[in-house]
């Protein structure tokens, strides 16, 4: 399945999530409600032959009810997982629909031969939400029926169980039976299992499709079927349907011969009783999550390339809109046979643009579908989308290699196919599209979520689930993002090519079947095994399974703490987990470079640090060329997935280097440099502050975007910590120091063309980082588009520098609005349609002005006793409570006389109190006294309507707990940030005077640098 972000809720709440790993995040649990515990039985009985079989069918049973059956008894004890007594060969599958005629059911005829492994008494099967008319089962080596069974329903399981009516072991092992299965069901709206859907055509007439969607347990509510990936088989489809569609599924059509609608025909009146049966060529074998098919009146483009036929299917309205995703198609699928040495197996691969589907795309092998504006769209579509899109489709082309030709032997395993899929997605757009950068791109879109995925369920990447729910959860941040990042530290550490060879002899052995994690780990390790350079390393002969396993089976993050002995030149390296409460521990491979070896191009691993807290190597027995005054940079190019944590004498040799000349070191390196301060600054684990300062300094020579891209989150947090102090008014003003240069390039200067998504990315927080420190030219910048915006009808939405985060401009652009301004905006909202866009965009922008008085009239306007709920519905007015609150500093204080003034108004919400207590926890210690006496009065408020008990209570830990880490880091370190900043604001003055040049400060820096290491030397003398 693929993964796609949208970043339009960078400052809006991230209520609409736009892709496929986030909606799953959500609608799992509305579709298992709706699906997973239905109240409804999942398989009914056809009232007018219920339970029919061949032979003398049994009494009529409630299906799923208790019964006297010795397997009833079997529902409280049975696995959630399938017994492995028999197996599926080839599945026959004849669905017929009419969707034409707006009829929501259809009926299928699923016949299954089955191999039987083990003596039984029973077969196993899913099944779910369908109705079984009749049961067939015939032995085929004798061609007799079995008259003797019945089935049931284990409801817990989704099991539908054929068995004998008295209990014996009626299915002998070595034996092959053929069950045919008559049933019906409803197509459905929630794009599960086989769904419909409409779009309307150029005559405004409503067009009906159906579509499948079966990953990861959904084909149960399509036909009966062993339902868990690794019970891989043939299937041959045939699809009834209206002469007027077209059906399309995972292989190429075989034949297609008329057939009456019956029920149609019947209909004088009816002039379109004529159905058509398409039947497929037979796929390969393969999972049953990743059967589908498609029943359309859609048309298409197709390109043939190396015997592959690709076809691009749209609604006619849409036509011709996918040659730009059809050529890349047909180049991805090239270069990833080329690259990995395996061809792509079918004679045809089809995109199928749906108005409907489960997310961005899904990976069915042969025919994948796509949500319609992620495949057909315009050509003028902003580069920033297109590009995305690219990715997805990408991604979803690497599936057919990862997940469809090798499938997970279980969903323990789900990141086998979705981080390969990521990663490789990436990669092979890369090696397309080298202008792109679009692996500098990963490290924001990837890797820098991986690094931040511990707000979210902490698990290991093979993680064993077993029910529905729990299986869909899988596919989340974890098996896409930290495994992508892990797949993408092995492919450098073992040597990219060593690391392909080993994929591809994985991909070759286990194609057509199933694996686990330890197969590829073997396949990787012979490859290793086999590279000459890695003969002297004792690992590599036989560890490859050890060190996998170690970031496979883990649930954290590694921090890497390096610290160096100046005078024996031996270096000390720890590693500890990101959670420090957490002993895990990893096999890392570690990279290095350093001033008389500045080499960052070659990214395999130098050494690997065995699971141990700690080891102290010389710096020759690591193979690195180590002067004593030179700095020393580990994992090269943030090929590595852990942080990296310098002991500040290092650090002032690299700051020394930054100032003097930043080039020398790698942009993705001085980069990470500022990634890997984030978990110090965060958790107060700065052991100086004058050298992080010094680091940041030299920002104001840097023209790569890279870096700027990483440092965004560590000026912004420093900032939010700062805000309120003595020291903040002189941390703004060193922060637009150094953002001044790089601002008034990109936006004072022509914007170039075709930018990357890095480029509009970096140039989104640069503009971010310039106006929260009140960079004039950003203000002024700012201002005029938002003004444009909202007074003057301009668009953004054909203009991608500005579309992709026009949100960004118009809150930066309100924060300082005259009076007047202001007044008409709120006039605005009186004129103006409320369920448009536009209209969103305007209360939002209003909650970024840093104006105390228009932040009260906003307060009163939305929310006071005079306020409508034309403009907000109550639920939405008290979300944005909380969430006015917690982005916005300067609004603090007047929100606390604001919940003083209306605390009666306030409370009459049911939302109020879950948010105040929400607030509660943003709570400075300065302001306890305020809130005390505030929570007092809500209090008693509350106890009038006897709802005081939901009230968060005055001694709760949760009061303020969100800012004391801030607190904490003020305590130690606002008079130490405070001074460094002073000294440098004297200094810049007096290089503004001419007393010092650029020259003399870096001058300056290498005297501090070499006064602190000569201290570090004299201290290990003694």
């Amino acid at each position: 399945m693929s993964e796609t972000i949208i970043r339009k809720c960078a400052l809006k709440p991230c209520f609409l999530y736009r892709n496929k790993l986030n909606v799953l995040l959500f609608v799992f649990v509305l579709f298992y409600l709706s699906v997973g515990n239905a109240t409804e039985t999942d398989i009914a009985v056809d009232p007018e032959n219920p339970r029919s079989f061949t032979t003398t069918p049994p009494p009529s049973i409630e299906v799923g009810a208790a019964t006297n059956h010795t397997h009833a008894a079997k529902k409280i004890t049975r696995s959630l997982r399938l017994p492995n007594t028999t197996f599926p060969l080839h599945y026959h599958l004849h669905i017929t629909t009419h969707i034409h005629r707006e009829i929501f059911e259809f009926t299928g005829n699923m016949t299954i031969d089955i191999d039987i492994r083990e003596t039984t008494n029973e077969i196993v099967l899913h099944a779910k939400n369908i109705t079984v008319t009749a049961i067939t089962a015939l032995e085929l080596h004798t061609n007799e029926k079995l008259l003797d069974l019945t089935y049931t329903y284990e409801q817990h399981g989704s099991y539908l169980i054929i068995h004998p009516i008295e209990n014996y072991a009626a299915f002998e092992a070595g034996q092959h039976y053929r069950l045919e299965i008559l049933y019906k069901g409803l197509l459905r709206e929630d794009s599960f299992g086989i769904y419909w859907m409409t779009y309307s055509d150029e005559k405004n007439a409503t067009v009906y499709v159906t579509a499948t969607q079966f990953e990861p347990t959904s084909a149960r509510l399509a036909f009966p079927c062993y339902d868990e990936p690794s019970f891989k088989a043939n299937f041959t489809i045939s699809l009834t349907h209206s002469n007027k569609y077209t059906a399309i599924s995972n292989m190429m059509v075989r034949q297609t011969e008329p057939s009456i609608d019956v029920n149609a025909a019947l209909d004088d009146n009816n002039v379109d009783a004529t159905m058509v049966t398409t039947t497929f060529h037979t796929t390969p074998p393969m999972s049953t999550y990743l059967v589908a098919f498609v029943i359309s009146n859609f048309v298409y483009i197709s390109e043939e390339y190396r015997g592959v036929q690709q076809r691009i299917f749209t609604s006619p309205r849409l036509a011709d809109r996918g040659r730009k995703a059809l050529k890349n198609a047909v180049r991805t699928v090239a270069m990833l046979e080329d690259y990995l040495g395996v061809d792509y197996p079918l004679a045809k691969l089809d995109h199928v643009a749906l108005k409907n589907n489960f997310g961005a795309a899904m990976e069915n092998w042969g025919l994948i579908t796509y949500k319609e504006d992620n495949l057909a769209k315009p050509d003028d579509a902003d580069m920033h989308k297109n590009l995305k899109d690219v990715l997805t489709q990408n991604h979803e082309i690497a599936h057919q290699w990862f997940g469809n030709l090798v499938s997970p032997q279980w969903w323990t395993y789900a990141w086998l196919n979705e981080g390969f899929a990521t990663y490789f997605g990436y990669l092979v757009t890369d090696l397309l599209y080298p202008e792109y950068k679009i692996m500098d791109f990963f490290l924001i879109d990837i890797a820098e979520r991986a690094y931040s995925y511990n707000y979210m369920t902490v698990r290991p990447m093979t993680y064993y689930v077993e029910n529905e729910t729990a299986i869909l959860s899988t596919f989340d941040i974890i098996s896409y993002h930290r495994a992508a990042c892990v797949i993408k530290m092995f492919h450098h550490a073992f040597n990219q090519k060593t690391f392909v060879h080993g994929i591809s002899q994985y991909l070759r052995k286990y194609q057509y079947t199933f694996a686990n994690e330890l197969n590829l780990f073997d396949e990787i390790q012979t490859a290793v095994a086999a590279d000459p350079t890695f003969s002297q390393q004792t690992w590599s002969q036989d560890a490859v399974r050890d060190i996998m396993l170690s970031w496979t089976h883990s649930e954290w993050i590694p921090i890497v703490s390096i610290a160096r002995d100046y005078v024996s030149n031996t270096i000390t390296i720890k590693q500890r987990s990101k959670d420090q409460h957490s002993r895990e521990h990893w096999w890392i491979p570690l990279n290095f470079a350093s001033a008389s070896a500045a080499d960052f191009e070659n990214t395999r691993v130098d050494y690997f640090m065995p699971p141990l807290e700690e080891v102290t190597l010389n710096a020759s027995q690591l193979g690195i060329e180590l002067g004593i005054h030179d700095w020393l940079i580990v994992n090269k190019q943030q090929t590595g997935f852990y942080h990296v944590l310098y002991n500040d004498a290092n650090l002032w040799l690299i700051a020394k280097q930054l100032h003097d000349n930043y080039t020398v070191i790698h942009p993705l390196n001085r980069a990470a440099i500022f990634q890997d301060l984030g978990p110090l600054i965060e958790n107060n684990e700065i052991q100086s502050v004058d050298v992080i300062f010094e680091l940041l300094n030299y920002l104001q020579y840097e023209d790569n975007l890279m870096p700027w891209n990483q440092v965004a989150d560590t000026i912004t947090s420093l900032g939010k910590n700062l805000f309120g102090t003595p020291a903040y008014k002189l941390y703004t003003h060193f922060v637009r120091q150094l953002i001044r240069p790089m601002f008034r390039r990109l936006y004072e200067m022509p914007l170039a063309e075709n930018l990357t998504n890095t480029e509009t990315l970096a140039r989104q927080k640069i503009m971010e980082m310039a106006c929260f420190v009140d960079l004039q030219e950003c203000l002024d910048y700012t201002h005029n588009l938002a003004h444009e915006y909202i007074f003057g009808n301009a668009k953004f939405d054909n203009d991608m520098s500005y579309y992709a985060m026009y949100e960004t401009i118009l809150c930066l652009g309100v924060r300082y609005l005259s009076d007047e301004e202001f007044n008409a905006i709120l006039k605005l909202f009186g004129e103006t349609q409320r369920d448009t866009l536009w209209y969103d965009d305007l209360i939002y922008s209003l909650r970024c002005t840093q104006s105390n008085s228009h932040l009260q009239q906003y307060l009163n306007f939305l929310l006071g006793e005079n306020s409508t709920k034309s403009i907000m519905n109550d639920n939405e007015s008290m979300m944005y409570l909380f969430y006015l609150f917690k982005s916005n500093h300067v609004a603090r204080p007047v929100m606390w006389t604001f919940f003083e003034s209306n605390y009666r108004v306030l409370c009459r919400s049911q939302l109020f109190v879950d948010n105040f207590n929400r607030i509660a926890e943003y709570l400075k210690r300065s302001n306890y006294e305020q809130f005390l006496n505030l929570r007092n009065m809500i209090a008693a408020e509350l106890a009038k309507e006897g709802r005081e008990k939901t009230l968060i209570a005055a001694n709760s830990p949760r009061i303020g707990r969100k800012v004391k880490i801030s607190e904490t880091f003020l305590d130690k370190f606002n008079n130490q940030i405070y001074e460094w900043l002073r000294r440098h604001q004297q200094a810049t003055h007096a290089a503004s005077l001419g007393a010092r040049s650029s020259a003399t400060q870096i001058g300056h820096l290498f005297r501090v640098a070499g006064k602190f290491l000569r201290k570090v030397l004299i201290k290990k003398g003694r």
